[in-house]
């Protein structure tokens, strides 16, 4: 068995850049073939079996000879055809290359189309895309080739492929005028067709051919000497028609799809037809122009100016006007210089008006016709006929329609463009507006006037994109772009001239005809926004389902999205303005009656869908009352909006089905039934009441985007932006609509779930409308919830992609904050939560339903701890009407800020401490409330469970710490309320955190303090449990590791024996509190043999110095058991350590000033016995 060759091993990819390296003809598309030179035939030595055939010597012996056909390449170029004998798999990958990426062109070689075609299997036949042909003047009667043609329309017949067929026809007519017709029209084409003429034989044959679906016809024009004979006229107005008439005839009456191109084939290029200049040239030869314009103007005004030389005004001004024949400068050149011939033109318009009754214009305007070349020609004719408009009881209806006729002579796109541009403009001011039907015109007149120069103006736009090599394609376009001004301004001329029933009725089907005909891109895009942004809104309003329709039938490249979104803000805006004033005091219960009806509908929608087939049956013997039950139901039905309809079946499926066949089957009713504008308008155009009375905008829009997504298949990401400001419209102009904001959200989940696995919908764009869509109800209704309320608004937030989801949860979190909007519902609470679960949770979580495992997020970013504090914060809004539901938003909170992980121990804080004022809430009702302890009780199991959660799972610095201050805040307010035994677990739960898990030094100093401040402030422990808890705290005091932390922590601890009255709490000084002198001094006494052991005797001094204003402090508060021998002793130890000190630190100096203002405070309260100098 054969070995398989090394490229067929290698990746399709790479072996089709192979073929393309291989088989490029020099970087060129194009691939000519021709006849074999007798010479050439004879020689040669090719390998390949080709047909062979006879033709004429083109010599004038006319002798036959035999020969084959061959591919001419450029010297520079060659292809490696060889590549195609490995083996048949290689051929047919090649061929497949070779002959859809290339155009073979035969030039004058007719006789080689047949063999080559003939030679290819019907494979390879079938995969020829571009083919191009010279075809002699049909007037030549020297060179026939009819048998020729014949035989190639046969063969071309058989291709089922073939996009395109270029025709370059010859042609050949005088440089200058000639007498007699200078082209041929349509109606002469059609006469010669009918009357079977040979000179169109060839035409007839082109018609068989079915299959083609571009035929390109290019004029090869020759220099013809001044015709003399019948023969020679006919040629050159043969001529002069082909890339006119000639086309028109072939597209419009044999329904051949031909149209104009560029010569650059067969011999037929800029040689032939000039193209621009390079830049560089552009510009010396717009300045040699411009010059030559001075100077004509300057001799023109010198001739206008003296009498009687009107003539010699009329020969410069057609001079200076002949610079304009030039199709050697781009569109902005070009421009500069029409302007600058304008002006001219402008001076001499102005200047045959006031000497009207002296030289008639009528005579003038014969007169220039007699100019030799075209261009200046028409612009004089122009310049005399506008003129000609402005003088009373002028032939106007007859001037325009000349004029327009005589445009036609020119076909150059640049030229043409302009030359009409310079005729709407001349005759925009003397167009009629009346009724009249005579000579003089009326306001139809007009119309047809600038209708039809819109689209002869717009075909030669179109035409200029085929102009120039096909590399340049991206500088053509710019410079359509450049004149695409001069296209739009007969719309704006329209707009001027018409009232929205002659815009209905006359003006926009053609318009839009037009727009949908030219099938460029370009032209439909720029085009449709000129309507769009020219003629007023109220005629859109009116005429929404004819231009919507005509949208739907655009170029499939077209970006639909632009034009119909435009339309779409513009009109909600006019709508906008038009309405009722929104008060906004009034938006609120507006908002907040629509999402009760809405509920409501999808309520009754889930009942009654719930009602099982049996009881149906029974309720059927109930006669009456079953009759109007159904009765009720049916008139429930009708009366219930679309939208709703739709909402309600969407709620009533599971969450993948919400928005999937529920919306399917309502969005298609809706298109079926949604009436039009004309059918909508109840009142006159300017009747009373708002546009959104008259016009059911939005059922039109909604209706119409569906038809435009089915019809032109567009991409998710256009869909979703048109839905973007479908939904603006609905919000902006329907606020109490909700459910066709619903509607729309049930559309857009249907579409993301059909394109999940499309890359579309995972870009840049899409994501942004995305986020677009489900930001707008947010920010444009009242209350936060009467988005998230929406039931479809929740399934499409969840397909969303973790960016998008986190953007809009963050939005939510920012409102609620910044308008501190409360939370008093479970629903409320419901939506909000599973909208924040994506800031709950850590990593980036997927879509719902992804099956892939989400990604943990190893760091914790400044942007995640500023949700984490959101979160926290949006605890505190939280606020329902009584305890027993704001305890469910507690525990649904809990539940979900559950699932954060190690995030809870941001979240966890501020539900303790809601939980907290909740506590003392069901304290300040246990007179009204009977089950208030057991509410409590709960509660307080609830806190325990949350802060045991936060102490398990949070690891990490500072987490027992918190953990070990909330259970000693929790069991300071479980003492408040009077649960002696829950308060004794909390503040047991809080010793067992510091035994397990506070290690650090310090912060176990600091968690003895916070016990101690807690346990300092509790009142409703019995003696037992209440001396367990402080002795504990005491001895954790006493064991700290150093000695200055245990010093202080002894002393600070001998408060826990002498209660204070709490004035917050209602205590005075009679209040009977707890208190044992004994053990205070018994503390005391314990820190200052800590104090005393300690190795440095700046901390020793300091140390006393603190156990000093401690004992003041107990003698002041007339402790039995601190006496002034205590005091003494004490002042007397500090006196003597300050004087054996040596060393003179800072702290020394410290604790000196400390103990001489305890002195001083000492003094000052006179305490009887109390020595304060040393001895």
């Amino acid at each position: 068995m054969a070995e398989e060759p090394m490229l067929l091993r290698i990746p399709p990819e790479i072996r089709m850049l192979i073929y393309d390296y291989l088989l490029d003809n020099g970087g060129t598309k194009d691939i000519s073939i021709r006849n074999q030179s007798k010479r050439e035939y004879e020689a040669r030595c090719s390998k390949a079996q080709r047909s062979a055939y006879h033709i004429m010597e083109r010599t004038i012996a006319k002798k036959s000879y035999k020969t084959t056909y061959c591919a001419d390449p450029h010297p520079r170029r060659s292809m490696h055809t060889a590549v195609m004998q490995i083996n048949k798999k290689i051929r047919e990958e090649a061929s497949h290359y070779l002959y859809t990426k290339h155009a073979f062109h035969f030039g004058e070689d007719l006789e080689a189309l047949v063999p080559f075609l003939t030679d290819k299997t019907p494979r390879t036949r079938d995969l020829v895309r571009e083919i191009s042909l010279y075809k002699r003047s049909p007037t030549n009667v020297m060179e026939p080739d009819s048998y020729d043609w014949s035989s190639v329309c046969r063969s071309l017949r058989s291709l089922q492929s073939l996009d395109k067929l270029t025709l370059v026809i010859e042609g050949a007519r005088p440089r200058g005028p000639w007498d007699g017709p200078q082209s041929l029209t349509v109606s002469d084409f059609r006469l010669l067709y009918t009357t079977r003429h040979e000179s169109l034989q060839w035409a007839r044959e082109l018609a068989t051919i079915k299959t083609i679906k571009d035929v390109v016809i290019i004029a090869d024009i020759h220099n013809l000497p001044h015709p003399e004979s019948n023969m020679m006229l006919v040629l050159a107005a043969f001529s002069s028609s082909i890339n006119t008439s000639l086309v028109d005839f072939l597209r419009d009456d044999l329904g051949i799809p031909a149209r104009v191109g560029q010569p650059q084939y067969c011999g037929v290029g800029p040689d032939k037809m000039a193209t621009p200049a390079p830049p560089e040239d552009q510009a010396r030869l717009l300045e040699d122009a411009l010059v030559a314009v001075r100077q004509q103007t300057s001799l023109m005004r010198k001739c206008l100016d003296t009498p009687g030389k009107l003539m010699d005004a009329l020969k410069c001004c057609s001079t200076l006007v002949s610079e304009l024949r030039t199709s050697s400068l781009g569109p902005k050149q070009y421009y500069e210089l029409y302007m600058s011939v304008f002006d001219a033109l402008r001076y001499l318009s102005v200047h045959l008006r006031e000497n009207h009754p002296v030289n008639h214009l009528a005579d003038l305007y014969e007169l220039v016709q007699y100019a030799g070349n075209i261009v200046p020609r028409l612009y004089l004719m122009i310049t005399v006929g506008t003129a000609y408009m402005a003088i009373e009881d002028a032939p106007v209806k007859e001037l325009m329609k000349d004029m327009m006729d005589m445009s036609r002579g020119v076909q150059h796109p640049i030229r043409g463009l302009f030359l009409r541009y310079y005729l709407s403009g001349q005759a925009r001011d003397y167009l009629p507006t009346t009724e009249s039907d005579g000579p003089e015109g009326n306001i139809s007149d007009s119309i047809n006037f600038v209708l039809t120069n819109f689209v002869e103006m717009n075909k030669l736009w179109v035409r200029l994109q085929h102009q120039g090599h096909s590399r340049e394609r991206e500088q053509r376009i710019r410079e359509r772009k450049e004149l695409q001004l001069l296209v739009g301004s007969n719309i704006v001329r329209l707009s001027q001239l018409v009232d929205l029933e002659t815009y209905k009725s006359s003006i926009l089907a053609p318009l839009l005809e037009q727009v949908v005909q030219c099938r460029d891109v370009l032209a439909q895009e720029y085009l449709l926004e000129v309507i769009t942004q020219v003629f007023p809104d109220e005629f859109h309003l009116h005429t929404l389902d004819q231009f919507l329709g005509a949208v739907s039938r655009l170029n499939p490249h077209v970006n639909v999205k632009a034009i119909v979104i435009g339309l779409m803000d513009r009109l909600s805006e006019y709508a906008e303005r038009d309405g009722p004033e929104d008060k906004s005091d009034d938006r609120a219960q507006i908002e907040a009656d629509a999402l009760a009806k809405l509920l409501e509908k999808v309520n009754l929608q889930k009942e009654a869908s719930t009602a099982t087939p049996s009881e149906s049956k029974q309720s059927e013997p109930d006669g009456k009352a079953g009759e109007s039950t159904e009765d009720a139901k049916s008139a429930d039905a009708d009366s219930t909006p679309e939208g709703e309809e739709s909402t309600a079946k969407a709620t009533d499926e599971t969450p993948e089905e919400t928005a999937g066949e529920s919306s399917n089957d309502d969005s298609s009713t809706l298109a079926e039934s949604t009436p039009s504008v004309a059918d909508t308008e109840t009142t006159a155009v300017n009747g009373q009441g708002s546009i959104t009375d008259t016009v059911q905008l939005y059922e039109v829009f909604f209706a119409q985007v569906k038809n435009l997504v089915e019809a032109q298949h567009l991409p998710v990401q256009d869909i979703i932006a048109l839905l973007v400001s479908l939904c603006n419209l609905a919000l902006n102009i329907y606020p109490d609509r909700l459910d066709y904001v619903d509607q729309i959200l049930a559309y857009a989940t249907t579409k993301v779930r059909e394109n999940i696995n499309n890359a579309d919908l995972h870009s840049p764009p899409a994501q942004q409308s995305l986020l677009a869509l489900l930001q707008a109800p947010l920010n444009r209704y009242v209350s936060t919830f009467t988005a998230l309320s929406l039931p479809t608004y929740v399934p499409l937030f969840q397909s969303q992609s973790y960016p998008t989801r986190r953007a809009v949860a963050g939005g939510v979190a920012r409102t609620l904050l910044k308008n501190q909007t409360k939370i008093s519902t479970t629903e409320q609470l419901e939506n909000v939560l599973e909208v924040l679960k994506v800031l709950i949770k850590e990593g980036s979580q997927a879509p719902q339903g992804y099956p892939g495992v989400a990604q943990r997020r190893p760091v914790e970013t400044d942007e995640t701890m500023e949700e984490q504090g959101w979160l926290a914060r949006i605890v505190h809004l939280l606020q329902a009407e009584d305890n027993d539901t704001q305890f469910k938003l507690l525990q649904m909170t809990r539940k979900a800020y559950s699932e954060g992980n190690e995030r809870i121990r941001t979240t966890t804080p501020p539900l303790i401490t809601a939980c907290m004022k909740l506590a003392r809430k069901f304290k300040q009702r246990e007179h009204f409330d009977d089950n208030w302890e057991t509410q409590s009780n709960a509660l307080f199991k609830f806190m325990h469970s949350a802060l045991s959660t936060l102490y398990t799972r949070v690891n990490g610095s500072g987490a027992a710490e918190m953990a070990l201050r909330l259970f000693a805040s929790a069991g300071q307010t479980a003492d408040l309320t009077g649960f002696e035994e829950v308060a004794y677990e909390f503040f047991a739960q809080a010793f067992t955190v510091y035994e397990e898990a506070v290690s650090d030094s310090k912060a176990q100093f600091q968690a003895v303090c916070v016990i101690a401040t807690a346990l300092h402030q509790t009142r409703n422990f019995g003696k037992e449990n209440y001396d367990t808890l402080i002795t504990k705290c005491a001895q954790h005091g006493s064991k700290l590791l150093r000695k200055p932390d245990q010093c202080r922590a002894v002393y600070l601890a001998s408060h826990l024996w002498w209660a204070t009255p709490m004035v917050s709490n209602g205590e005075s000084e009679e209040t009977e509190l707890y208190r044992d002198g004994k053990r205070v001094l018994e503390c005391l006494q314990r820190a200052l043999r800590v104090a005393d052991s300690c190795m440095e005797t700046a901390t020793s001094i300091e140390l006393f110095v603190e156990i000093l204003d401690r004992y003041v402090y107990y003698f002041d508060q007339q402790n039995e058991s601190v006496t002034t021998k205590y005091l003494n002793g004490l002042i007397e130890l500090i006196h003597s350590n300050l004087a054996g000190n040596q060393q003179d630190s800072a702290s020394v100096e410290n604790s000196r000033r400390h103990f001489h203002q305890t002195l001083e405070n000492i003094r000052s309260r006179q305490y009887e016995g109390v020595v304060l100098t040393p001895n």
